[in-house]
């Protein structure tokens, strides 16, 4: 009898201390690098340890600190009939833990509409807010905050947003909510209580209540260009406010925050901007740490919904009068003029000052007989960063030919400019990290998410 009280009572012990600790949590920060293969995490931390970059004087990235001191594990993020998915069903899985189809919002792969984990949050009194660096009615924000049968359907996922009434919407897309079709919904969304803000200095000003923030008429500015755009809040400072209103309520909150534009930098294989928008995660990842840390009833949560592009550097061989100018520049070559790839290219990276997208479509919508060699030269030069000698390019009519010889000096390779199947890296730092690690799907995420927070059940 005496063993079975004390089994009995180690057993009620058990049962309470993991009660105890699921009820821990009461903020989630949920950090979602769109495009974000294991690729470009593995490109990133590898120019933080190795190459200087800019911001990193110990040499190690927020990432790779995060990753060292969490829990990681990795999950695949098919959907319930495609390999490869889209922003909108990856989204969609995620906030659900359902499994949906390429390009739906916020309903099952049967079409049903099932709650989003920002919708079971507000349930439980908890405050609870999107914000991104593209807009707020593009496809990750949209699935965790509207139900629609195309991710298209912008000005409805607008209209769905401001009933649903998030406390805090924030990031680009005005003209959704600014149109003939929504022209008083920025009206209504007053009514509701919502500050409507447009750039850096009104954002400051908001110290309660709900929030609105658009802060461009379409997507935010790419990060390499963001300098050119001074009254364009920062995606952290967008989070610093969004934590600062949420955090006053008691129950706590769930805050999703989207780094979006590592996908179209990658979209467009553009190293450069890549490294750009991962700096700009880097940052988010850094303030989300740091406030775990002062709160340890927090989970920060980090993944990617697909992976974009598969690039990476690779070796390549070179002819002897480039072998002999990069051996002039001090690089290292071997077994016959072969290029492994300087740590040097990411300093190259850092020099870009532009968008190598915006540059492809310039050229491409130009008059031939305007786009001359010089002209390309000039572009080229201006938004990399440093001169580019257009003499050694092979055939300039081919204008994706061009940035693909770039890559190619640089030493990057990508396999495509689409998104891809490949397994991704979720990261859990903070209360309950542990309960993210192994492997999974992502219509896993939300059901450890609620056992996190004592939401299960069970």
């Amino acid at each position: 009898m005496r063993k079975f009280c004390n089994a009995f009572v180690a057993l009620v012990c058990l049962f309470a201390a993991g009660v105890l600790s699921a009820a821990d949590v009461k903020n989630v920060i949920w950090i979602i690098g769109d495009g974000m293969g294991p690729e470009i995490m593995g490109f990133f931390m590898q120019g933080a340890r190795y190459a200087n970059l800019d911001g990193y004087p110990d040499n190690v990235s927020h990432l790779e600190k995060m990753m060292s001191a969490g829990t990681w594990g990795l999950y695949f993020n098919n959907t319930y009939d495609t390999l490869v998915t889209d922003s909108a069903a990856a989204a969609t899985q995620m906030a659900t833990g359902e499994l949906s189809r390429p390009e739906i919002i916020g309903l099952d792969f049967k079409g049903k509409t099932v709650k989003t984990l920002l919708e079971l949050a507000k349930e439980k009194g908890k405050s609870v807010g999107v914000i991104s660096d593209t807009y707020v009615t593009d496809a990750t924000p949209a699935g965790f905050t509207a139900h629609a049968p195309g991710r298209g359907w912008k000005m409805d996922i607008a209209r769905q947003q401001i009933a649903f009434g998030a406390d805090v919407i924030s990031g680009g897309g005005l003209k959704y909510f600014n149109t003939d079709e929504n022209e008083n919904l920025l009206k209504e969304a007053k009514k509701q209580g919502y500050r409507v803000v447009r750039n850096k200095k009104e954002l400051a000003k908001v110290k309660s209540g709900k929030l609105l923030g658009l802060f461009s008429d379409g997507a935010m500015p790419m990060s390499v260009e963001l300098y050119k755009h001074p009254q364009v809040p920062t995606l952290v400072a967008q989070a610093q406010k969004a934590v600062e209103l949420m955090e006053q309520n008691k129950n706590g909150f769930v805050l999703m925050a989207e780094a979006g534009k590592i996908d179209w930098a990658a979209h467009a294989n553009d190293a450069g901007a890549v490294l750009a928008e991962m700096k700009t995660l880097d940052a988010l990842i850094a303030f989300a740490v740091k406030y775990a840390d002062e709160h340890p009833d927090t989970l920060v949560y980090l993944n990617a919904d697909h992976d974009t592009g598969l690039g990476s550097f690779v070796y390549r061989y070179v002819g002897k009068e480039e072998a002999a100018r990069k051996t002039a520049q001090g690089e290292a070559l071997y077994g016959g003029n072969t290029d492994y790839a300087s740590f040097g290219a990411f300093k190259l990276f850092e020099k870009q000052t532009g968008s190598l997208y915006y540059v492809e479509e310039e050229l491409k919508k130009m008059p031939a007989e305007k786009r001359t060699p010089e002209y390309i030269e000039a572009r080229l030069s201006q938004a990399l960063g440093y001169p580019v000698n257009i003499a050694e390019f092979n055939n300039l009519d081919d204008i994706p030919g061009i940035f693909r010889q770039v890559n190619e000096k640089r030493g990057m390779s990508w396999a495509t400019q689409n998104h891809s199947a490949s397994p991704l890296i979720g990261v859990a730092y903070g209360a309950e990290a542990e309960r993210f690690s192994g492997v999974y799907h992502n219509t896993d995420i939300l059901p450890r998410m609620k056992a996190a927070l004592g939401w299960d059940e069970d």
